[in-house]
C-alpha cells in the first residue's frame, strides 16, 4: 500500500443544488483499482466526532488504488446552503447522485462504490434507487427506515434537554416540529421529509445494484429489513462483524479509526470482478441504459449570497514542518477596506466548523461585513496533517507550538494581502490559543473566548477542580461508599500536600495573569469572555477576587451565555453566542475606523441570516 498523495479540496457545482465542498484523494500512481469510493457522511454529531476517522478511511483505500472522494452534504459542513433551507433531504440525495457520476467520469473508475454511515447510507440507497451511478455500496449503522433514524435523534435530544436549561430553569425548546441533538438540528420540513424515506420503496432495477456489505455495529446486528430489501434487488449481500464504531463516534480528541473495517471493507472491494467493460454515453459500464445526471462542474472556489452580499471561498493549505495546517478562507468579493481580518480557532479536535456550523455561519456573515476570516485546522485535526492521538492527553491541547501555528496562519493572510490586524475567536482551547497569541503578536488587537478552560496551563488543574466542585459535595449527599471514604482517609497526607502545591501553582498562575492582563492593556489589545454557566474559570475568577478587581482592566469585558453546556450545544446558546461575537466584532470595527479616520456603517454584521434563529 503506497502513501497517497495530500488530498485535493474542490467544490462541486451542481444544477440546482448548493455547492458541494470535497476532498478528492487520489492514489500515488493514478487510479490504480478500477473502483472509485464516494464516502457518505453520517448526520450531526456523528458527522463531526467521525470526521478524522472517515479521513483515515479514504487515505487507508487511496494507498490500495482507489481514488476517493469525501463530501459535506449540501447545509453541513463546508457545503453551501443552510439547514433550515427548504428540500434539503432532496439536495442531500441529489449531491450523492451527482457526486458519484463526477467521481467516475473525473477518475476513469469504471464503477463507483459508496461508503455510507447512518444517516449518510440512507441517503445513498435513495440515491441509488434515483439513478446514481453506485454498483455498490457498504452501509454502518444504517436503518431501513428515515423515521427510525429519527426517533433515535429525538430520544437523544429529549435526555440532552433534560440537562439543559436557560437562567429561568427552563429547558430550552426548538421551534415546533424541529429534531436535534449534539447541537445539531433538523428543520420541521427536513424532519417530515427524513421520516418519509423508506427502503422498501424504492425502485432498483435487477442488476443496477451489484454488492451490497453491510456492518454490524459493535455486535448489534444489521436492519434485516435492509438487508432483505437489498437483496431483493439481486444484489449479493455480505454481513461483516463492525467492529470499533463507538470508539469512531467518541469525542473527537479521544476517537479512533476503525482500522480493522478499513482492512475488511478493502478486501471486500478487492473479490469484485474486474471484467466491466468501458462506459460509453449510451449505456452505462453496467450494461443498463444510462440515466440523465445533473450538470456538474469543478471549482477551487465558489462564491456565495450571504443576506444580498457576494463572498468567496477559498480552501488554504499552509505548509508547516510537520506537513499542513489546513483551512477554508472566506472574504467578499468586492475588496475591503476595514483593514482588519479574522481568524475562527477549534474547541479541542472538533475541526474549523465549530459547533453545528457555528464558524461556517460566523465566517460567511463576517466576510459579508468585510472581514475576511479563515476557519482553521490545527496540527493533527480536521482535514490538517498531524497525529490527532496525542489529544488524549489534555494538556498537548495546551502548547506553544499551537500557538505557532496560529501565528503562521497570520503569516499566510499577510501574504494574501489581507489585515493588517486580526481578532481571533476560539471556543475552549480554541480560547487559549487566541489569549496566548494576542499576548504574542502585535497583529492581534483582539480576542473573543467563549468558554475557555484555562488561560495558563497546568497538570494539577483538573485534579483541583474535582476536589474543588466534586469531591465534598458527593460525600454530603453520600454518594461515596465507605471502602472509597477509608482509602481517602488513608491517603489525606499525600492529599494535603497535593493541595499545598496546587494553592500555590494558583497563586503563581493568578500573578501571571495579572501580569498578561496588564500587558494586553498597556498594549491596547481587547479580550472579550464569553461564559456559559458554571463554567469553572469563571468560577475561579470570582473566588480569586479578580471580578472584583476588573476596573483594572478595562480592555476586558464579559457576556454571559444562557445553559451550562461548555460545548453550546442547546441551540438558544448558539444564537445568544453569534450575537455576541458580533456585537464585539461591530465594537472591534469601530475602533478601527475611529484609528484609520473613517466611517464604519452600522449595519451590524448579525443581520445576516443565522443558519438556525429558533423563535424567530
Amino acid at each position: 500500500m503506497s502513501p497517497s498523495p495530500p488530498a485535493r479540496p474542490l467544490y462541486l457545482s451542481i444544477d440546482g443544488i448548493d455547492p458541494v465542498f470535497g476532498l478528492l484523494h487520489m492514489p500515488a500512481y493514478g487510479p490504480g483499482h478500477e473502483i472509485a469510493v464516494l464516502i457518505c457522511p453520517p448526520f450531526g454529531w456523528e458527522e463531526s466526532c467521525s470526521y478524522r476517522s472517515r479521513r483515515d478511511w479514504a487515505e487507508h483505500l487511496a494507498g490500495a488504488g482507489h481514488p476517493t472522494l469525501r463530501i459535506d452534504l449540501p447545509g453541513s459542513g463546508d457545503s453551501g446552503g443552510s439547514p433550515e433551507d427548504q428540500g434539503r433531504v432532496a439536495a442531500r440525495t441529489g449531491a450523492i447522485c451527482a457526486a458519484a457520476g463526477w467521481l467516475s467520469a473525473t477518475t476513469g473508475g469504471r464503477r463507483v462504490a459508496a461508503i455510507g454511515i447512518g444517516l449518510g447510507g440512507l441517503l445513498a440507497c435513495h440515491a441509488i434507487g434515483e439513478g446514481a451511478p453506485i454498483d455498490e455500496i457498504v452501509l454502518w449503522a444504517v436503518p431501513s427506515r428515515g423515521r427510525t433514524f429519527v426517533r433515535e435523534l429525538r430520544a437523544f435530544g429529549r435526555m440532552e434537554a433534560s440537562k439543559s436549561t436557560g437562567r429561568d430553569g427552563a429547558a430550552f425548546q426548538l421551534p415546533d416540529g424541529w429534531t436535534g441533538a449534539g447541537g445539531f438540528v433538523l428543520s420541521a420540513e427536513t424532519t417530515l421529509a427524513l421520516e418519509g424515506l423508506d427502503v422498501a420503496t424504492l425502485e432498483i432495477p435487477d442488476g443496477q445494484l451489484h454488492r451490497a456489505l453491510l456492518f454490524e455495529r459493535d455486535g448489534i446486528g444489521v436492519d434485516e429489513r435492509l438487508r432483505r430489501q437489498l437483496e431483493g434487488t439481486g444484489a449479493a449481500v455480505t454481513v461483516l462483524p463492525g467492529r470499533g464504531y463507538s470508539e469512531m463516534m467518541g469525542v473527537p480528541h479521544e476517537a479512533r479509526s476503525p482500522i480493522g473495517v478499513f482492512a475488511q471493507t478493502q478486501a471486500w472491494l478487492d473479490e469484485s470482478s474486474t471484467s466491466a467493460g468501458t462506459a460509453s454515453p449510451e449505456v452505462d459500464p453496467r450494461g443498463l441504459p444510462a440515466r440523465p445526471q445533473r450538470a456538474v462542474e469543478e471549482h477551487n472556489v465558489i462564491e456565495l449570497d450571504v443576506a444580498g452580499v457576494r463572498i468567496r471561498e477559498t480552501p488554504l493549505a499552509i505548509e508547516q514542518p510537520f506537513g499542513r495546517l489546513f483551512g477554508v478562507l472566506a472574504e467578499p468579493v468586492v475588496t475591503p477596506a476595514l483593514d482588519l481580518g479574522a481568524v475562527l480557532l477549534n474547541a479541542g479536535a472538533h475541526r474549523r466548523i465549530g459547533q453545528n456550523r457555528m464558524w461556517v455561519e460566523a465566517a460567511r456573515r463576517w466576510a459579508a461585513r468585510g472581514v475576511p476570516t479563515l476557519r482553521l485546522d490545527l496540527e493533527g485535526i480536521g482535514d490538517a496533517d498531524g497525529d490527532v492521538a496525542r489529544f488524549s492527553n489534555m494538556r498537548e491541547l495546551y502548547t506553544p507550538a499551537l500557538v505557532d501555528q496560529v501565528l503562521a496562519a497570520l503569516d499566510a493572510l499577510d501574504a494574501r494581502n489581507l489585515g493588517p490586524s486580526y481578532v481571533l475567536a476560539g471556543l475552549c482551547s480554541g480560547a487559549y490559543w487566541s489569549f496566548h497569541a494576542a499576548l504574542r503578536d502585535e497583529r492581534v488587537r483582539a480576542a473573543f473566548m467563549l468558554n475557555p478552560q484555562s488561560l495558563f496551563w497546568d497538570s494539577s488543574l483538573p485534579t483541583a477542580r474535582v476536589l474543588r466542585r466534586g469531591s465534598r459535595s458527593k460525600v454530603l449527599r453520600g454518594e461515596v461508599p465507605l471502602a472509597r471514604l477509608a482509602a481517602l482517609a488513608y491517603g489525606v497526607p499525600a492529599m494535603v500536600a497535593r493541595r499545598a502545591r496546587t494553592r500555590w501553582r494558583a497563586r503563581h498562575a493568578g500573578d501571571e495573569l495579572d501580569r498578561a492582563l496588564d500587558r494586553l492593556r498597556d498594549t491596547g489589545k481587547h479580550l472579550r469572555f464569553m461564559f456559559s454557566g458554571l463554567e469553572p474559570l469563571y468560577e475561579e475568577l470570582e473566588l480569586e477576587g479578580r471580578m472584583q478587581r476588573m476596573d483594572r482592566w478595562p480592555n476586558v469585558g464579559f457576556d454571559f451565555i444562557p445553559g451550562q453546556d461548555h460545548l453550546l450545544r442547546p441551540l438558544e446558546a448558539q444564537r445568544f453566542a453569534h450575537e455576541a461575537l458580533d456585537r464585539a466584532l461591530e465594537e472591534e470595527l469601530r475602533r478601527v475606523a475611529d484609528e484609520n479616520g473613517f466611517h464604519s456603517p452600522q449595519n451590524g454584521v448579525y443581520r445576516a441570516r443565522l443558519s438556525v434563529r429558533p423563535g424567530t
